[in-house]
């Protein structure tokens, strides 16, 4: 009778709360006043938001009859990220067949036998260092070879995620080098592209430091008791089969880990310098993974095979980054967006100065629920928010960087964020697993941005 009753209570599976996220968004566009602000072109010739005109309009709400067709129309929307994902998942499954990664992980068991912590910091760190130019996408395809490296180090799912969701989402949330929110505020705030990279190079450290040790503490207590992991007993989603701990590296394994660590010194070139996108990322990583099946000497159908294999593992994750692309596609044509800018931007005059700067976290954290991209919402908020710091006295570097925390913290913890739910669905973690995990942890970011931000102000950052 417990465990039935257990089973009743059980959280809702991920697509239920997206397509319930969706039905509310619709019904949001009843309630929330639909608004604009005035469009004009920015002397880099980009349109912009008016932040002095913004004006009520006609209001377009959504049906909730209409959500199974803006269901379809989020795989047509998301079609870049889902077939960039059934591609680097496929090419990654080529070179997993390989077996140089797993070798590889053997080695480094070996060299960490007794300090297994410090290969998971060491990881961690070069994965937060990558992220900073790069975010979070790059990344996803890596998830097999972390899991099976926590496998292998007698840890579970939970800690082969975090070590490469959390660590890529250090660059974004300091904003070192995000093109995405520091480039585009500072441009918008007429800056150089980095200006300002002093300071959140100091909050990288921070959250990069915290993050590692919150990580390395959970594996310790999944290590000495497996039944604290919050995923005890659910099926793993690769092999950890323990015997290729005994594996050593072949000559033609090592020509595959040499192509793949050229592989990804051109893709951080690509990614900073080119400017790559998910189509370009996809081509490179078809070519990669054809390459490395080709240089470990695989036949032509095998290689074909092994992609088929690969892709097939993520079809779970791409109908849920469809689905919660619906809930961003029913607040855009119920044109509410801008009218919960021009909302909460009005919040700041009611916190003390010495708060305001994390008043602007709040408010960036309640609009990036609504527009979850940071470019997509550096464009629509930074014209209002740099004006507005001006008049209240903050520097733009400030709340540039409120931007960076308020976009970055929450990406790990809202469901409608593809590339977190891209990163649970691939390791087989379940988002409510995921929220138990990560609470903590989202809580003491939250307080370490808040004081970064207070004493930002302060020093006039």
């Amino acid at each position: 009778m417990e465990a039935t009753k257990r089973k009743k209570l059980s959280f809702p599976h991920e697509f239920i709360i997206v397509i319930v996220m969706a039905v509310l968004a619709c019904i949001l566009t009843y309630i929330i006043p639909a608004g604009e602000y005035e469009q004009i072109k920015s002397e880099t010739g980009k349109m912009v938001i008016n932040p002095d005109i913004f004006r009520y309009i006609e209001n377009t709400p959504v049906s909730i009859w209409k959500i199974p067709m803006l269901l379809v129309k989020g795989f047509y929307d998301s079609s870049s990220l889902i077939f960039a994902i059934l591609i680097f998942t496929g090419s990654m499954q080529i070179i997993m067949a390989t077996g140089a990664l797993r070798a590889l992980t053997s080695t480094v068991i070996k060299k960490f036998s007794k300090r297994q912590t410090i290969a998971i910091a060491v990881i961690m760190f070069v994965i937060a260092v990558l992220s900073s130019p790069m975010g979070y996408n790059p990344f996803i395809a890596f998830v097999p070879v972390a899991l099976l490296l926590s496998y292998q180090l007698g840890y579970d799912e939970m800690v082969g995620v975090a070590m490469i969701t959390l660590a890529a989402a250090m660059g974004p949330n300091a904003g070192m080098l995000n093109p995405s929110t520091t480039g585009i505020g500072n441009q918008l705030a007429g800056l150089p592209i980095f200006n300002g990279i002093g300071f959140r190079l100091i909050g990288f450290f921070i959250f990069t430091a915290v993050t590692i040790v919150y990580v390395i503490r959970y594996a310790n207590k999944v290590k000495a008791d497996p039944t604290y992991s919050y995923v005890y007993g659910i099926k793993p989603s690769i092999s950890s089969d323990a015997d290729t701990i005994d594996e050593e590296l072949t000559s033609r394994q090592k020509l595959v880990l040499v192509t793949v660590g050229i592989a990804l010194i051109i893709l951080v070139y690509g990614c900073t310098k080119l400017g790559w996108g998910f189509q370009q990322m996809s081509a490179f990583f078809l070519v990669l993974g054809a390459l490395g099946g080709i240089v470990y000497g695989m036949r032509a159908n095998d290689i074909c095979m092994q992609f088929a294999e690969g892709s097939k593992l993520v079809v779970r994750a791409i109908i849920l980054i469809a689905f919660a692309r619906t809930v961003s596609i029913v607040l855009e044509n119920g044109h509410i967006l801008d009218t919960v800018v021009y909302s909460v931007s009005g919040w700041l005059n009611y916190f003390p100065k010495f708060l305001q700067a994390p008043g602007m976290l709040l408010i960036h954290t309640i609009i990036n629920f609504f527009i979850t991209s940071g470019s997509g919402q550096a464009v629509v908020t930074m014209p209002v928010m740099l004006p507005v710091a001006q008049i209240i006295g903050m520097s733009p570097e400030t709340a540039i960087l409120a931007l960076n925390y308020g976009d970055g913290f929450t990406n790990i913890i809202f469901p409608h964020s593809a590339a977190l739910m891209a990163f649970l669905v691939l390791s087989n973690v379940p988002y409510q697993k995921w929220l138990k995990f990560i609470w903590k942890l989202l809580l003491l970011w939250y307080l370490i941005g808040s004081v970064l931000l207070v004493i930002a102000q302060m020093i006039g950052y």
